[in-house]
């Protein structure tokens, strides 16, 4: 059960990785392309703080907005539109895809466990939901779900009865 528990909490990993460096390279192009001073360091930052679910990218906006407010408002908008669409395309793109391919991990699933783990044990809850419903799911499907459909061809003593009246009645 632990090896089952450490191969799904390294797959969520590698996808929380990929999505990270998505998150850091399209951050840091962006900042780039907008001319922002720091964009290398505001891109390392945001990919770091996308680990952090829902919160995290929010954090990673806070330093960016008003460093472009230093240009001028126009700056800041940008800078807040371009944090806004990178966060979208992670989070509708990137992360479900990844994160269904390596961990199998559906999303109303993981949107469900952070909504039950964010409201019973506040944000902590919310940062572990994904790892601790990944782990759940892979050890519920190998042991319970696996176990079960496994032993369902396995003849029980109604079975074996059922086959004895049969074979004992006359067939017409």
């Amino acid at each position: 059960m632990l090896s089952e528990a450490g191969q799904a909490l390294r797959n969520w990993l590698m996808a929380q990785l990929v999505s990270m460096a998505v998150v850091g390279v399209l951050t840091g192009l962006g900042l780039w392309a907008l001319g922002v001073p720091l964009a290398l360091v505001l891109a390392v930052l945001a990919a770091l703080l996308t680990f952090i679910p829902n919160i995290g990218p929010l954090v990673a906006a806070i330093p960016a907005v008003p460093l472009g407010l230093s240009d001028g408002l126009a700056s800041a908008l940008w800078i807040a539109g371009l944090y806004t669409m990178v966060q979208m395309i992670e989070s509708y793109v990137v992360t479900p895809r990844v994160q269904e391919e390596t961990v199998s991990l559906p999303p109303a699933f993981t949107i469900s466990m952070q909504l039950l783990f964010g409201v019973l044990f506040g944000t902590l809850g919310l940062a572990l939901a994904t790892p601790l419903g990944a782990v759940l799911l892979r050890v519920l499907s190998r042991f319970f779900v696996s176990g079960y459909l496994d032993n369902a061809h396995e003849p029980g003593p109604l079975d074996v009865e059922r086959e004895f009246v049969a074979a004992e009645s006359p067939q017409p």
